[in-house]
């Protein structure tokens, strides 16, 4: 073999080389581009997306005593406004004041309220287990606690069937729809005035 053929040999070996080198980097930048390209894409449709509910005008925070006269509320349920010390999360089969549950709002809650004709017939039974089953899937707030902010309240005289509230929120529903619950409990549990207040 020649020094000539080794020379063009090792030139045709170099070149090829560089090509692979040249195919490799515009397959990594490739892929570099399409990482950015979901990547902002899922951040403008979280941005952008349709949120479950309605925006409702936030009225005052004034921190009353039960009892006390205040401003009317400008939703029912009540979404925001002056309130008195908050309840536990949980269950209830009995209702405790708006005044109560509009403190909650304000630390970040989302309430449930459910309207049941009669609280011991089986349609009734049904749409609050149903209720309990969302609360208990929901992901606590904090890892390594059982916080989940979520209160389910009894609301007899309500329009519809559920409405589920956070701070100047609201979203009501004429039948039971879990993903619509969940995705409510997702987008606004949290997002109020003291969010880390338990």
């Amino acid at each position: 073999m020649s020094s000539q053929t080794t020379r063009k040999s090792l030139r045709e070996t170099k070149r090829a080389e560089r090509q692979r080198q040249q195919v490799l980097g515009r397959a990594a930048w490739s892929l570099v581009g399409l990482v950015g390209v979901v990547i902002i894409g899922y951040i403008l449709w979280g941005v952008c997306r349709p949120k479950p509910g309605q925006s409702v005008p936030q009225l005052s925070r004034t921190h009353i005593q039960l009892g006390d006269p205040h401003e009317p509320y400008n939703s029912d349920p009540p979404t925001s406004g002056p309130h008195a010390a908050p309840v536990e999360a949980g269950f209830y089969d009995e209702a405790p004041p708006d005044e109560q549950l509009v403190h909650n709002l304000e630390h970040g809650y989302v309430i449930i309220w459910y309207k049941c004709a009669t609280p011991d017939d089986t349609e009734c039974q049904t749409l609050k287990t149903q209720i309990k089953d969302v609360m208990a899937r929901a992901k606590p707030m904090l890892i390594g606690t059982d916080s989940k902010k979520l209160v389910a309240v009894p609301r007899p005289a309500m329009e519809t069937l559920i409405a589920l509230t956070s701070w100047g929120r609201i979203d009501k529903l004429t039948a039971f729809d879990e993903a619509e619950i969940t995705d409510f409990i997702n987008t606004f549990r949290n997002q109020a005035p003291e969010p880390g207040a338990p």
